[in-house]
């Protein structure tokens, strides 16, 4: 397989996604991409996690990706969430969702509580490192009032004092940039959406314009979409994701389909006995 790291064999090493013209096929939406390409660049790594945050750049010292991926030891059951170790002091999980999911609400918990349980047994609770669960979506995850950026926190449920600042989950959604407030305008969380929206490489030259530390992101992104042997992982991974999509959705159907002829057998049995009971009442 190709070395990833240079992808020495890409015939079109020589262009960029500067002179690139036509769709995205495999976006930044694509979890291998974006693994990948901001395990790579730390600089967009670190922009995302301070837009997510809403800190300056200057207050990460350090940032470690704690999970890197190798490109030819995938396997369809490797975890894409992208793990993190902040300044040596806050455990940060980022998940891509963009599949329908009933589970959601319960998984994101048990990654947020792996994500805490950071110390081993016999230590100190003291070393226990805050943690947090960031998800991007394009899915309606939560049956809640639309929201472009919402932070969920354990907390007294009738003064809303915070139990505790160091554990909670945030998600973005990537359908309601209508909805940014001017404080995620500034923290660059809108730019960020259209960046994972954008699906042409006019799109992206417009993006990386505004921002041009992005542009190894963009062109990382270009290279993992023209280099044969890489594409074909990412076909494989999508592929395994839209029949596990299909399957989810296959079950749901047949469920709708078995429930709803019960459903329609208990409607007819409760319209006889009322038929009955009228019937009864008449010859009273």
């Amino acid at each position: 397989m190709t070395t990833t790291e240079e992808f020495s064999n890409n015939p079109l090493k020589a262009q960029s996604f500067k002179t690139a013209t036509g769709t995205i096929e495999f976006t930044l939406k694509s979890d291998i991409v974006f693994h990948y390409a901001l395990q790579k660049s730390k600089k967009a790594l670190t922009g995302l996690v301070c837009a997510l945050n809403g800190i300056s750049p200057s207050k990460v010292s350090d940032i470690v990706v704690l999970n890197p991926i190798d490109l030819n030891n995938l396997s369809k059951e490797t975890v894409m969430d992208l793990k993190l170790l902040l300044n040596d002091g806050v455990i940060i999980n980022i998940e891509l969702q963009m599949y329908t999911d009933s589970f959601w609400v319960p998984r994101s918990l048990l990654y947020l509580c792996r994500g805490y349980d950071s110390i081993s047994e016999g230590d100190n609770y003291s070393m226990l490192k805050p943690a947090f669960h960031y998800c991007i979506t394009d899915q309606n995850l939560i049956n809640d009032e639309p929201e472009f950026y919402s932070k969920y926190r354990l907390l007294n449920v009738r003064n809303h004092n915070p139990y505790t600042k160091n554990f909670g989950i945030n998600v973005l959604n990537l359908h309601y940039t209508d909805l940014a407030t001017p404080e995620d305008i500034d923290n660059n969380l809108v730019y960020w959406s259209n960046l994972f929206k954008a699906t042409t490489w006019d799109e992206i030259r417009a993006l990386t314009d505004e921002h041009s530390d992005l542009q190894e992101v963009a062109e990382l992104i270009y290279e993992m979409n023209t280099d044969a042997q890489t594409k074909e992982i990412l076909e494989g991974q999508r592929r395994y994701r839209e029949q596990l999509a299909t399957q989810y959705a296959a079950g749901q159907i047949d469920t709708e389909k078995k429930y709803k002829a019960i459903i329609e057998e208990k409607d007819a049995t409760i319209a006889e006995l009322l038929a009955e009971i009228d019937t009864l009442k008449n010859n009273k």
